[in-house]
């Protein structure tokens, strides 16, 4: 009854744009946005999975780059994302809250329900950035492959000296085994609070529409809490590759933080571990937000992953620009290894 209900819930809407966004029920105070292109019968859908900040849009460069070379692009938000909360009705309370327990297991729950909403069969997974944490939890007999693009391995890693204190307090809490736990969600609470706050506060000085026409700016607040903890104990490095049969492509960032880059190769050292397929992809000259930064190289990375089949167990690649993906030059093991080592230093 709730799949007929879901599918239900999006024939409504079908009428609508493929460049508008739409809003997919999920619950009391809980509503999901997405766009959906589609481009292509025979294609597969491209589920470009949200940063932390927000999902791509149709008015992202580097999905209308995916557009004209033809795929079907699912473009979904979280469910505590500004842009879902939008959705809402305006008496509505967002299901978050009053609830502290939601994890990134649940956001892939969320997008799993829209892909069978939507009635999608073929679909691959993009993570970008903080969607690692979601991505790893997507059914992989449904999601065979994942590519993941610049992926977080441990939320801190933005700010390691700043872990690195919070660390040292959850030790002396500790001290109190009976309200430690009470301490610590409170500590951390507080902490993501403050960011967020702030961060929403110089977005909406910048722009008083940055969230749309008349946000919810209490709830954006919660919504961006939520988007934090539900993450706050995930890593990476520490996933059990063997233990699924999915493959993977990597994509990194050259000029990338120095910490998150670290990570990124642990997890990547373990992925190689498993001997399972892979294509690395290094973009030189960009940092993190690589959709934003060079959105050409990003699209067009995207699409060469998708329509060229691997030719080796192992492939490595350096690309700056488009041109120099539509050349691509794969390299063996041996050259990503060396990499690796250089990046261990």
């Amino acid at each position: 009854m709730k799949s007929w209900l879901l599918a239900f819930a999006v024939l409504l809407v079908s009428a609508v744009s493929v460049a508008e966004v739409r809003y997919l029920p999920l619950g009391p105070g809980k509503v999901l946005a997405y766009e959906y292109i589609e481009s292509s019968a025979a294609a597969p859908t491209l589920i470009l999975l949200p940063g932390v900040n927000r999902g791509l849009s149709s008015n992202d460069t580097s999905v209308r780059l995916l557009i004209k070379q033809g795929w079907n692009l699912l473009l979904p938000s979280l469910p505590a994302h500004p842009k879902s909360i939008q959705g809402l009705k305006s008496a509505e309370t967002p299901y978050f809250t009053f609830n502290s327990s939601i994890r990134s297991p649940e956001f892939a729950k969320d997008i799993t329900e829209l892909v069978h909403a939507l009635g999608i069969q073929r679909a691959v997974p993009v993570t970008l950035s903080y969607t690692s944490s979601v991505g790893v939890y997507l059914d992989e007999k449904e999601f065979p492959h994942i590519i993941e693009t610049v992926p977080m391995a441990i939320p801190t890693e933005n700010d390691p000296d700043a872990a690195k204190k919070a660390k040292l307090w959850e030790s002396w809490f500790k001290l109190n085994p009976f309200m430690a736990p009470f301490w610590i969600r409170q500590f951390r609470d507080q902490a993501y609070t403050s960011h967020w706050s702030q961060t929403v506060d110089k977005n909406l000085s910048a722009d008083n529409e940055f969230y749309g026409e008349n946000p919810r700016v209490a709830d954006i607040k919660n919504g961006y809490v939520t988007i934090a903890r539900a993450a706050e104990d995930f890593n990476f490095t520490k996933w059990n590759f063997k233990a699924e049969r999915r493959t993977r492509d990597f994509v990194f960032a050259e000029d990338e933080n120095p910490e998150r880059l670290k990570n990124q190769v642990e997890v990547l050292k373990n992925y190689l571990a498993t001997e399972k397929p892979v294509r690395v992809i290094l973009v030189q000259n960009v940092s993190h937000v690589l959709p934003t930064e060079n959105p050409e190289v990003y699209a067009a990375t995207l699409g060469l992953l998708l329509r060229q089949s691997r030719k080796a167990q192992t492939q490595f690649a350096v690309v700056s620009t488009a041109k120099s993906v539509e050349s691509i030059e794969w390299k063996d093991r041996s050259a990503l290894e060396a990499w690796i080592k250089e990046n261990q230093r």
